[in-house]
């Protein structure tokens, strides 16, 4: 009787989840309960591709009405406007690079600043998905990231998200 006890009395700490470890090479984004995946936008709202830029920003925000919530929280986004400049595209990249809380961004719409705003967002582990000319592609690639979210993440009994970043891109590119 006195064994039966003490195995009753220690399952509650065998069973018990061990935290999450992140072991991703380019680290995790946690997300704590009730906060957003971010997803940013690099789209033209001005200059010759606006109309195009306006196109896939409307695509984005169909595929995020159509999803609602992901795995428990809500997406938002985090938009950066540019007239096709190469000065727009640093300034937005960098912008959007220092949100933290960032999963990936989609765009540019303007030819070559994908080349400028790459590398900066790489540098931090986000992933830039360039959107072909068309008014489904907004929706195609935000379906893209949605997904890729959905095979990488780990959901922490409370609710948290743990993304690892390398992860995230590695699925990113597995997903046509």
């Amino acid at each position: 009787m006195t064994a039966l006890l003490l195995l009753l009395g220690s399952l509650p700490i065998a069973c018990s989840a061990a935290p999450y470890q992140c072991l991703d090479p380019l680290g995790c984004l946690e997300i704590p309960p009730g906060s957003p995946l971010v997803i940013g936008t690099l789209l033209a709202s001005a200059g010759p591709q606006s109309h195009a830029g306006g196109e896939t920003l409307l695509g984005i925000k169909k595929a995020i009405d159509d999803t609602g919530n992901l795995l428990g929280h809500p997406i938002e986004l985090d938009e950066w406007d540019t007239d096709c400049s190469e000065k727009d595209a640093r300034a937005g990249a960098i912008n959007l690079a220092m949100n933290s809380s960032l999963v990936a961004v989609i765009g540019p719409t303007c030819t070559g600043q994908d080349s400028i705003a790459a590398p900066i967002l790489n540098d931090v582990g986000v992933a830039l998905l360039t959107p072909a000319p068309g008014s489904t592609s907004g929706t195609a690639l935000t379906r893209r990231v949605l997904s890729a979210i959905e095979q990488v993440a780990y959901r922490d009994a409370d609710g948290t998200l743990h993304l690892p970043r390398q992860a995230l891109l590695d699925a990113l590119e597995q997903i046509p």
